[in-house]
């Protein structure tokens, strides 16, 4: 039978800890999955509540978008920036670069339809 996520965690979290750097928020969503009993720890990594969680957070950001169909797009940076995006001015600087590369190519976009459409 293959191990759970749930199994994983609670057989190497220990071991990880000794040979890692953690969040306070990491060790708690961490500790919140390994103490799960069914659905009611609501940590968004947790395989028994993270779909619910997800779910609740899709609901919610649906009440803030426009009627309209949207995409979802996602960010990937290699590995090796990895400990430079944990800083989050670093992270700010992506996030912003990518709207603002995002909102050109909208831009562009628009204007190519009206010209050609």
């Amino acid at each position: 039978m293959p191990y759970s996520i749930k199994q994983i965690l609670q057989e190497n979290w220990r071991k990880y800890l000794k040979n890692h750097k953690t969040t306070s928020y990491q060790r708690k969503e961490i500790e919140k999955t390994i103490n799960c009993s069914k659905q009611s720890c609501n940590s968004r990594i947790c395989t028994s509540c993270g779909k619910r969680y997800t779910d609740h957070w899709s609901d919610k950001l649906r009440n803030h978008l426009f009627p309209v169909g949207h995409k979802h797009i996602v960010l990937t940076a290699p590995a090796t920036l990895g400990s430079t995006l944990r800083d989050w001015n670093n992270l700010k600087v992506l996030m912003d670069s990518s709207q603002t590369f995002l909102r050109s190519i909208l831009d562009l976009s628009i204007i190519k339809n009206r010209i050609l459409g």
